[in-house]
């Protein structure tokens, strides 16, 4: 009897003690403390050689978008945005954010599109490098910036948009830059992330520009429900924010080359809805000069 008394006492210390490492674990990962801390030109160097830039013809100075890939990194729907806004006259500067970081397409399914690594507050300062880059391209207009994220970039975004609010560091960061959004002109996102981890959820934001959205009903992955509640909230905080919901597709409804056993579905006719919308945004924020 009293064998087994101190037998379930000690299975009773163990359970809790894993519990309390459970938790701890948990609590480094909401805060970022599981990730080295970087001086912000580290980041940089990081992230330079996995930047893409397109340019339309002539000098420049160019305006640009930014472009934020989802969670499956960069692919084909990345690189057709981007060719759409040179043909726009625009440069596009598209940011790998999964290849510095030995991510390659099969683990980021597993891993990124889970929440399992890389949240939108750490992918935050990817944009924050990626900004600083664009500003010192003299091939580029540092006053008119566009950022654009899908999914995940998009989920990117706007956790960097709720840490500024807060004056805090992206997650991996040692310290927030100044005045980070500096040139933005505007913001247009795909189905965004604004779920569960999402900063955005319970922090407020104050864009520097517009948002325009693209929703998709019955998302699911990134629930527009969410996204709306969002976008309400900063309304009401005053910031100017529009969204138009498409049904019939599912998520990630511009992407051709999907995994082959994936359920999400390319649709070319709301692509092409999606990537006029997306164009004409780029015009009315930036006016460029069509190549």
């Amino acid at each position: 009897m009293q064998t087994a008394f101190w037998i379930a006492g000690g299975l009773g210390a163990v359970l809790i003690a894993f519990a309390g490492f459970v938790a701890w674990m948990l609590w480094r990962r909401i805060t970022g403390q599981h990730l080295a801390r970087l001086e912000n030109q580290r980041r940089r160097a990081l992230i330079e050689p996995y930047v893409t830039t397109l340019y339309p013809p002539g000098d420049g100075p160019h305006p640009c978008v930014l472009i934020l890939h989802g969670c499956g990194g960069v692919r084909r729907v990345s690189h057709a945005y981007a060719e759409a806004a040179v043909k726009a006259g625009c440069a596009a500067m598209i940011v790998d954010s999964l290849t510095p970081r030995g991510i390659d397409y099969e683990m980021a399914l597993a891993q990124v599109c889970t929440g399992r690594v890389l949240w939108g507050r750490e992918r935050a300062g990817d944009l924050y490098a990626a900004l600083d880059i664009a500003r010192e391209d003299p091939r580029l207009d540092r006053e008119r910036i566009v950022l654009a994220g899908w999914s995940h970039g998009a989920w990117a975004i706007l956790d960097a948009l709720a840490l500024d609010h807060d004056g805090q560091a992206p997650d991996g960061m040692k310290r927030a830059p100044d005045a980070p959004f500096k040139g933005v002109t505007g913001i247009f996102l795909v189905y965004p992330y604004a779920s569960g981890p999402a900063l955005v959820r319970r922090k407020p934001i104050e864009p520097p520009g517009p948002i325009e959205a693209i929703l998709v009903e019955n998302d699911s992955m990134a629930s527009e429900t969410d996204a709306v509640a969002v976008f309400e909230q900063a309304k009401k905080d005053g910031a100017s924010v529009r969204w138009s919901t498409y049904g019939g597709v599912t998520h990630a409804f511009d992407e051709p080359d999907h995994h082959p056993q994936s359920l999400l579905r390319y649709d070319s006719e709301a692509t092409a809805m999606a990537r006029t919308q997306f164009v004409e945004f780029l015009k009315r924020r930036l006016n460029p000069k069509p190549a």
